[in-house]
């Protein structure tokens, strides 16, 4: 399900949120990518801290150069303990879309880029507002 929002604030918050709330009812601890014999195959897994397969990959064929190695070391990295420093950031850029706004808010120029707050067209915390939203967007199921 993608949640529909009107402007950046609300978006980061949610994201934020989203994350804190997945990564709660998830295996917690630090993941670990293994290969394992598992139901006769060798399978990619990635391992939580506890021993508990937390994901199977897939059919290890060609040694671990194989996609599904890259796909259980991936897994392992975005581990839950990711979700609070990322939600802390995406609440920090929340905070700061409240204070940096982009002129085309007030005066309806869609490419107009300048900072209300810092009267700079290359504003960093436009600019870093606009990262965190595009980080929002995926966590909600939006762009890629």
């Amino acid at each position: 399900m993608t949640l529909t929002v009107q402007n950046p604030v609300e978006e980061l918050r949610a994201a934020a949120n989203k994350l804190r709330e997945t990564a709660k009812n998830a295996t917690p601890g630090r993941w670990t990518s293994e290969h394992q014999s598992w139901a006769g195959d060798n399978a990619v897994l990635s391992y939580a801290t506890n021993g508990h397969a937390v994901a199977v990959c897939g059919e290890e064929i060609a040694g671990a150069d194989h996609p599904a190695s890259a796909d259980a070391a991936w897994i392992a990295l975005m581990h839950p303990g990711l979700a609070e420093p990322l939600a802390a950031w995406l609440e920090e850029s929340a905070n700061a879309a409240l204070i940096h706004k982009p002129y085309s808010e007030y005066a309806g120029l869609p490419d107009h880029r300048w900072c209300m707050a810092c009267d700079d067209e290359e504003c960093d915390g436009l600019q870093n507002v606009d990262r965190a939203a595009a980080v929002a967007r995926v966590i909600l199921g939006g762009a890629e």
